[in-house]
């Protein structure tokens, strides 16, 4: 508890030290992020290359941040790129060796490309994750579909539709799995890159878009199928060497559009293409957006970059003597979260906003407290979550009421309030300045709870040997007394 409280108060001074005021910080979603585009200061941002295609954008695949955009808010259809939203769904939902089974509607619903799959075929969720990314067999993806809503596609869509949302969409309406046209179904290049940048935190969706060919082995329906990606930059018809994955779309009502995903470095960015004429130049203008990135921007890892700054979390704990050096080992930041920014830029350029957010109860290892957000010229830029390592409570109280009464001691006891409620009394610390609240929950009063629980312990012990052992010894003893005594005087 009163490695909780300094971590507490610790925070909260860092919050004040970074001069971002008092309050939580809300998360931006997608109109937000809009309008704080069109009123940032443009001229810290460069300016992109023209492109044939009428939308289109570049994110990083590890901030979300936008590197690139043109016209990003307006809807069009996607056509099969909408198959890296099923690829996601599926990846979130389910597991890679499930089996997906065909139905009848997947077989007899769909027209376009496909790899022949008929009702009552199975295959493995993975092989199928295969046949509609680099095949864009549309019958796979209507089966996926069914197979991650555990019904049909109107409730497919409908996760569809609540993921993107969730994502921070703002114009979208999906209605099925595999794209094919209906005036119902749309997107726009920003939800698109909200998309394709969610799918790019799973390795597997990336490896599978990113393979030239497979071979889906024999089912219990067909022989074996040869598949081969029709991204031309990983079938090596085209060449870009920072090319990773992709998938190709195409209707008569959404032209072609194109998703590529391209690594330079440790930089990993995504490039959408909507609404393009012509689809030699979807490449061609992926090329240019993509290497417009490379060129223009750069990262910085948010750990190392604040271990190494006058106002890093970690040095800041270090130098207090309040908190001392052991107690800062407690505290880490995500060593995998990034921030992007222009070249003319530098990481203290980055305006950080730091949110405390402690959980309602610590569990045993990393429990997240909060984040800090960077933010640069109007956009988010990185983000990063704050984590304390709890050392104490190898169970959660949850785990423990679960197996309660077994335990014969109350979890109340067993873990003591962490979290003052509003109505309890509360002391002011000031600390450099800062005041802080806390709960008055003592050491002493943690030391008596203890004691009380040892106590309770050795209380149930001794009577269970004496209820259990000492007392049927002693009955026993007395049985074979009597049974002396009545022989004894039988004989008489």
């Amino acid at each position: 508890m009163h490695k909780i409280k300094k971590l507490l108060i610790f925070l909260l001074a860092v919050i004040v030290f970074l001069d971002v005021g008092q309050g939580n910080i809300v998360d931006i979603n997608a109109s937000e992020v809009a309008e704080k585009n069109n009123d940032a200061d443009n001229a810290l941002w460069p300016i992109g290359p023209d492109i044939e295609a009428d939308a289109a954008i570049v994110m990083d695949c590890n901030t979300g941040t936008v590197l690139y955009e043109k016209d990003a808010y307006t809807a069009y259809y996607p056509a099969s790129i909408t198959k890296v939203f099923t690829a996601l769904l599926a990846v979130e939902n389910c597991s890679l060796t499930e089996t997906v089974t065909m139905s009848r509607d997947a077989e007899t619903k769909v027209d376009g490309s496909r790899i022949g799959l008929v009702a009552g075929e199975q295959l493995s969720l993975k092989d199928a994750l295969y046949g509609m990314l680099l095949e864009s067999a549309n019958e796979v993806a209507y089966a996926i579909g069914e197979h991650v809503s555990g019904s049909n596609m109107e409730a497919f869509a409908e996760m569809m539709n609540a993921k993107v949302k969730e994502l921070g969409g703002v114009n979208s309406n999906f209605v099925n799995a595999n794209g094919l046209h209906d005036d119902n179904h749309y997107t726009c290049a920003y939800d698109m890159g909200l998309i394709c940048v969610a799918a790019a935190q799973y390795p597997e969706i990336l490896k599978i878009a990113g393979t030239r060919t497979y071979t889906i082995p024999p089912t219990n329906k067909n022989v074996s199928r040869p598949l081969a990606n029709h991204h031309r930059f990983i079938r090596k018809t085209l060449n870009y060497e920072y090319a990773i994955a992709g998938k190709t779309g195409g209707t008569d009502e959404a032209k072609t559009t194109l998703v590529t995903y391209a690594k330079k470095g440790d930089m990993t960015i995504v490039a959408v293409i909507l609404h393009e004429a012509n689809a030699l130049t979807s490449y061609d203008d992926t090329i240019k957006i993509c290497n417009f990135a490379f060129e223009n921007y750069k990262e910085y890892n948010i750990h190392n970059s604040e271990t190494t700054s006058n106002e890093s979390i970690p040095l800041l704990f270090s130098e207090n003597d309040e908190f001392g050096a052991s107690v800062a080992s407690l505290l880490k930041i995500d060593s995998s979260k990034k921030v992007v920014l222009p070249n003319t830029a530098n990481f203290s350029d980055a305006v950080k906003k730091v949110n405390l957010d402690p959980p309602a109860e610590y569990e045993h290892g990393d429990n997240v407290v909060g984040n800090v957000t960077y933010e640069y010229g109007g956009k988010i830029v990185g983000k990063a979550e704050i984590y304390y390592y709890e050392a104490d409570y190898p169970l959660t109280q949850k785990a423990f009421s679960e197996k309660w009464p077994s335990f014969l001691i109350d979890p109340g006891i067993y873990f003591p309030v962490k979290h003052a409620e509003k109505e309890e009394e509360e002391e002011t610390i000031v600390d450099a300045g800062v005041e802080i609240t806390k709960s008055q929950m003592s050491s002493a009063k943690q030391r008596a709870l203890r004691g009380s629980f040892i106590i309770g312990v050795i209380i149930l012990i001794v009577g269970f040997v004496y209820f259990y052992i000492i007392l049927p010894i002693r009955k026993e003893k007395l049985r074979r007394e009597r049974r002396k005594n009545l022989t004894f005087a039988n004989k008489r």
